[in-house]
């Protein structure tokens, strides 16, 4: 599977995740950010976002697992250094990563994206 394919998949991905859990009450979201690199080779962050919400650790927790297994079985860098974390390193047909996503299992008490400012 290519890297745009990847891309609209994970898109669609969320889209009907966010519709479908969008007015429930929800205990833990399963952030995601995705950095890429410019022409120069310089990191460029996109703004973490949430993918996903679910009403307990394990279930969030799950959709992490499935996604590992996902990834693991195309040309990706896999990283899982906790249960509630994982990255995954896209590359190009030189081996360069050019790609990646990072997501994070966190209480719904918890923004990786720090305090809001008033």
């Amino acid at each position: 599977m290519n890297s745009k394919r990847l891309v609209v998949l994970v898109v669609s991905l969320r889209m009907l995740v966010l519709a479908t859990s969008a007015s429930a009450k929800c205990g833990w979201v399963l952030w995601q950010r995705d950095d890429t690199f410019d022409a120069r080779g310089a990191l460029v962050s996109s703004p973490t976002a949430i993918f996903a919400t679910y009403t307990t650790s394990a279930e969030c927790v799950a959709a992490i697992d499935r996604l590992e297994r996902q990834w693991q079985e195309q040309e990706t860098v896999v990283a899982r250094d906790a249960k509630t974390t994982l990255a995954v390193m896209f590359r190009d047909k030189t081996q360069r990563i050019t790609k990646s996503i990072s997501l994070l299992c966190a209480p719904d008490t918890v923004d990786p994206r720090g305090p809001k400012g008033k």
